[in-house]
């Protein structure tokens, strides 16, 4: 294993730490009236509500990819406020773990969880990504990687903690802007397969669009009530996000990873060897 530096390990400590404000300050605010309101008026049709950018057809792709049955347990990689967890749940069978580094988004998601009544079903943990073990039939991770410092690293990691083939369902908002080879590459190094790479830019442009209209409609219509500067965060998030996708500076990619046949066959070499 190669050792980190000094450096490099006080730069993903401050990283994480502006990371864990900035979600633990937003979940808050989206847990208002308010908030839930934006979310509600920003859910695309027959999608759950979600703080960021999934789709009615990132959901479809995900149940198409994994299939989970009732006897599967899927894990939520960075889950948010659970409505993602309770669909899938819903429309599968399957058991669904939730995890995610911040307390207040786990609070609402057992929230929301209990108010659906699927609690036997459907938990939540709070857990860092590169830290937390991984176990169940498949993963998922909506927008949430990229969150996490060298991510290819801990995805690698995912798969070879999941049941075979290791199946991790993502999708990822690239900062760099690389083209579709170029982000292959980027993800392949680390000992897994890349299927199904999807550019789904265009339908990440539409959703914050949607986001910042429902902020903008919502903000009026509430003068003088708690969630406000959650409302002002989006739209400063969602102005600089079409800044940037104007100047081909973000991509939002879809696609499935799992355990290369060669880090397979060397986990179970080394299975069979002890």
């Amino acid at each position: 294993m190669p050792i980190r530096s000094l450096p490099g390990m006080m730069a993903d400590a401050c990283r994480d730490a502006i990371v864990g404000w900035y979600f633990a300050a937003t979940y808050r605010a989206l847990a208002t009236p308010a908030g839930r309101e934006f979310l509600r008026a920003a859910a695309p049709l027959d999608a759950p509500a979600v703080h960021g950018y999934s789709s009615a057809e990132d959901i479809a792709a995900l149940l198409e990819t994994l299939q989970p049955s009732h006897d599967d347990v899927v894990v939520d990689l960075g889950c948010g406020i659970g409505e993602v967890a309770i669909a899938v749940h819903h429309r599968t069978g399957c058991r669904v773990l939730g995890i995610d580094a911040s307390l207040p988004a786990i609070v609402e998601a057992r929230r929301r969880t209990k108010a659906a009544g699927v609690t036997a079903a459907v938990r939540f943990e709070v857990g860092d990504l590169h830290s937390t073990p991984i176990r169940g039939s498949a993963a998922y991770a909506l927008d949430s990687l990229m969150f996490v410092p060298r991510a290819p690293g801990v995805l690698a990691s995912m798969t070879r903690s999941l049941e075979p083939p290791g199946r991790v369902f993502c999708t990822f908002i690239d900062h760099r802007g690389l083209d579709r080879d170029s982000f292959a590459r980027y993800l392949s190094g680390e000992g897994i397969q890349v299927k199904q790479l999807e550019d789904v830019t265009a339908g990440f442009a539409e959703r914050s669009r949607r986001r910042a209209a429902a902020a903008r409609r919502v903000f009026r219509a509430r003068p003088r009530r708690a969630g406000r500067p959650g409302l002002l965060v989006v739209l400063a998030e969602e102005a600089t996000v079409s800044w940037l996708i104007g100047r081909r500076r973000l991509r939002r990619w879809r696609f499935t990873a799992s355990r290369s046949s060669a880090a397979a066959a060397a986990r179970s070499s080394a299975s069979g060897s002890r």
